[in-house]
């Protein structure tokens, strides 16, 4: 019974979720396609964002019934390893991303973002897992659900965050040659070169305008053009490999290693370069900037608070508060580096590009203790093989 029940579990995983959230994510892409088109054609986007709410709400279902049968087999909360932990990153970003999305900000048609982002942290998530299992006894205190807890809902909302930086930084890329070009060939303002259709999320009606589809179709090649594929590819395999060579260095095999290498960088790429083509889409850069910073600063808030109960734990367990741990202290580096992309973000003059840069960087140091800490640093925080 209990073998079924966690075959249940992993199957509800992967492939249900996944496959439910990667399908919600398509529609929802397509439903963005037509917040800039003809009156039928935004009818029937809004069919679509109804079909990709539905998808969402059963992918959710199959998640979190995933995380009760998991709890149930194993007779505790499934946060006991890097499985665990992963698998709940993406659930919070999921439905932190998707709930902000719907029903503060009133973006629906942006959902299928963060869904992608929640699908490839649960791709991830099956290179690390493992069978349900007991937890070693000096981590089963009280303190562990609350810290645990905490910090992966910070981790899934920063996930979420990097995925808006991301789209903001491609979108401002791609105005930038526009605006560039625009005063190349007429030396005078760049004034027009956003849309201003993506100031409200409404574009100009088309139906009775051919001047005006055929701008925006020049409008929107425009914009992908204005983003070097080549330059986008290798930046995204560089930015991945900086968290990934993880794999190549600590699996048994060096082919099984490369192979996980490869293919977690070439899928960041493959879904940068799916990000490329839905720019001209996408709101307006300021838009997408506010949404990464409100999302950062409550992310910052939770792992702020997670950080502080997990030295009151290593009290209880180790009997000091801090110890320079390989992980306390990638803790510590991760928030200086948010810390670092909130300061900027206040600060004139690193403001825009330059602060999304350091709220990238946060995301890979943040990453990057998450996994080197756990397989390649050994310490009293590794639990990788649990």
């Amino acid at each position: 019974m209990t073998q079924d029940l966690a075959e249940l579990s992993r199957v509800l995983y992967s492939p249900t979720a996944i496959a439910l959230y990667l399908s919600a994510a398509f529609v929802y892409l397509y439903a963005l396609t037509t917040t800039v088109g003809r009156r039928d054609e935004r009818e029937r986007g809004r069919k679509a964002q109804m079909l990709g709410a539905v998808l969402t709400v059963l992918g959710l279902t199959a998640h979190i019934a995933h995380e009760i049968i998991r709890g149930i087999v194993q007779s505790r909360l499934p946060l006991g390893n890097m499985f665990e932990v992963t698998s709940l990153m993406a659930l919070v970003g999921i439905l932190v991303g998707v709930g902000y999305l719907t029903f503060v900000r009133k973006r629906p048609e942006l959902n299928g973002f963060a869904l992608i982002g929640g699908a490839l942290l649960m791709g991830m998530s099956m290179l690390l897992y493992a069978e349900p299992g007991p937890l070693m006894p000096i981590l089963d205190t009280w303190w562990r659900p609350f810290h645990v807890s905490m910090l992966v809902a910070a981790m899934g909302i920063f996930a979420a965050a990097f995925v808006f930086t991301g789209l903001y930084l491609l979108r401002d890329t791609g105005e930038r040659a526009v605006a560039a070009g625009r005063t190349s060939v007429t030396r005078g303002s760049t004034v027009g070169a956003a849309y201003v259709g993506d100031l409200d999320g409404g574009g100009p009606d088309l139906d009775d305008d051919p001047d005006a589809r055929d701008h925006d179709a020049e409008y929107r090649k425009a914009l992908r053009a204005g983003i070097p594929i080549v330059k986008l590819a290798v930046g995204t395999f560089v930015v991945t490999g900086m968290v990934s060579w993880v794999w190549w260095v600590t699996e048994d095999s060096t082919r099984v290693g490369v192979t996980r290498f490869l293919t977690v960088n070439l899928v960041m790429v493959a879904a940068a370069l799916l990000a490329r083509w839905f720019v001209p889409f996408l709101p307006s850069t300021a838009t997408l900037d506010g949404l990464a910073h409100r999302t950062v600063a409550f992310g910052f808030i939770m792992w702020t608070v997670g950080t502080i109960a997990g030295a009151m734990w290593a009290e209880v367990s180790w009997g000091r508060f801090w110890g320079w741990d390989p992980k306390e202290t990638g803790a510590f580096l991760t928030w200086v580096a948010y810390a670092g992309y909130l300061h900027a973000r206040a600060t004139r003059g690193v403001q825009g590009r330059k602060a999304a840069w350091i709220g990238i960087g946060a995301f890979v140091v943040m990453m990057g203790t998450y996994l080197i800490a756990n397989y390649v640093i050994v310490g009293l925080h590794s639990y990788a093989e649990l």
